[in-house]
């Protein structure tokens, strides 16, 4: 929905965060609309029945499920639908139809994918803009005049836009988020929904090592494989494209060898664009990897603590410990989000490097209660506790008996409940670590 579609119309905005905060200011600047109405989900739904009987169009907020009954009610009363990334694809795609919108999403790693892509682009010289879930809300960039838009695109996002970016990425496709889409198969397909109206010249960028994101996105316009032995792909530590090697994970700041899987990706872009991959790969040398994603906190005699607060998916603890070769601790746990933790305790039983894991919070006991049915190795050992500090000082002071190397804590599971999100998780995390140094 363009600007010019909200023209003088009754508007809701409908969550007040940061986007719905940008959303009102665009549109008030603009002079668009002399009733926006405003509603947070914490105000009953009475006042929302109120305002929605003078609405013409909702402007709904990632946070606002498409699932929601008040939103079938809406559209079942001629009310329209949009969001903030909808009015944005429309708004540049319409104005500024020399831009291209770089769009990136995915179970994992879409946020250090879209850090790098922004990164090298910059430092190539382009005029780009990074915007979404990572940098600044999609409106605001609507009236700027770039090369390049790097966005960070959730499911959230994706799940009912009119448009598409032109050039998508999707990095993996795992179980998570299942409640917001009411159930796992709504979230695939709300996932992928933001490579659904490609066309032209656009691409589609996949990850072949993906298998269900291989199968989602099986009918998506021009697709393009990364991970491929023929194409940019990981091995190890090292970055190749076919049989040439360009990068290694040593040379870089990045930790994780899971992180070269998403820096194929976005080499397959880099080279898309025409620019060099291989002056690419050099330049990512001094990027700095976001924090909270397998973010080396540091040593204490010896022992290396890894924040990866991010992690919301027992794939992504997967990916994590896949990443190293020291023999560690991980910690896990977090609110009950469903998910299913065999594959993570059959990696665990057939990694010898994981000598101990330490389970807590809400679904503390579901992760336990899988390892203890699938782990039989006699050198492995389960602990269970009530909070974090506990976690981290077990994992310490049980390294270092058996001169083990590296404490890695990766949730598998959203902090709400007892974090305001992943960001005050992991820095509850970097606050205990620095008290063990003292």
């Amino acid at each position: 929905m363009q600007i010019k579609d909200l023209q003088n119309k009754n508007i809701i905005i409908w969550g007040m965060g940061s986007e719905g905060r940008s959303a009102k200011e665009y549109l008030e600047t603009h002079n668009v609309s002399d009733n926006i109405m405003t509603y947070n989900d914490d105000e009953g739904v009475e006042k929302l029945s109120s305002i929605m009987s003078n609405a013409d169009v909702i402007i709904r907020s990632p946070g606002v499920s498409i699932y929601k009954p008040e939103i079938k009610q809406a559209i079942e009363q001629g009310i329209k639908i949009t969001s903030c990334s909808d009015i944005f694809l429309a708004e540049v795609k319409a104005k500024h139809p020399q831009t291209k919108i770089i769009g990136i999403s995915g179970s994992k790693g879409k946020s250090t994918s879209v850090s790098m892509l922004y990164h090298i682009l910059r430092k190539l010289g382009q005029n780009v803009a990074l915007g979404g879930n990572i940098g600044k809300p999609l409106i605001e960039l609507i009236d700027g005049n770039y090369d390049y838009i790097v966005c960070e695109f959730s499911s959230y996002q994706s799940c009912d836009l009119k448009y598409s970016p032109n050039i998508v990425m999707f990095t993996n496709l795992f179980s998570v988020h299942t409640d917001w889409h009411q159930g796992h198969d709504n979230y695939c397909r709300d996932k992928v929904h933001l490579g659904v109206h490609l066309k032209g010249d656009d691409i589609c960028i996949v990850n072949a090592n993906n298998p269900q994101l291989c199968e989602y996105t099986k009918n998506c316009h021009n697709i393009k494989y990364y991970g491929e032995q023929n194409s940019f792909h990981a091995n190890g530590k090292e970055l190749y494209f076919g049989k040439e090697l360009l990068t290694n994970i040593d040379e870089l700041k990045i930790s994780g060898n899971h992180n070269l899987d998403n820096l194929a990706g976005v080499m397959t872009i880099i080279n898309h664009l025409g620019f060099d991959y291989k002056q690419a790969a050099l330049l990512l040398r001094d990027f700095e990897p976001l924090p909270h994603r397998l973010q080396k906190v540091g040593y204490v005699k010896d022992i290396l603590f890894i924040n990866d607060s991010i992690s919301t998916a027992p794939e992504a603890a997967i990916g994590g410990m896949q990443s190293f070769d020291e023999d560690m601790a991980i910690i896990s746990g977090g609110i009950e989000n469903h998910q299913d933790y065999q594959q993570y305790a059959q990696f665990i039983e057939h990694n010898p490097k994981v000598k101990i894991a330490i389970t807590l919070f809400q679904c503390g006991p579901q992760i336990a209660s899988t390892i203890k049915k699938i782990v039989t190795r006699t050198d492995f050992k389960l602990i269970e506790t009530d909070n974090l500090e506990n976690a981290v000082k077990i994992a310490y002071d049980e390294l270092l008996k058996i001169g083990g190397k590296l404490v890695l804590f990766s949730p598998t599971a959203p902090s709400f409940g007892y974090y305001k999100n992943f960001m005050e998780r992991g820095e509850h995390f970097i606050n205990i670590v620095k008290s063990l140094e003292k």
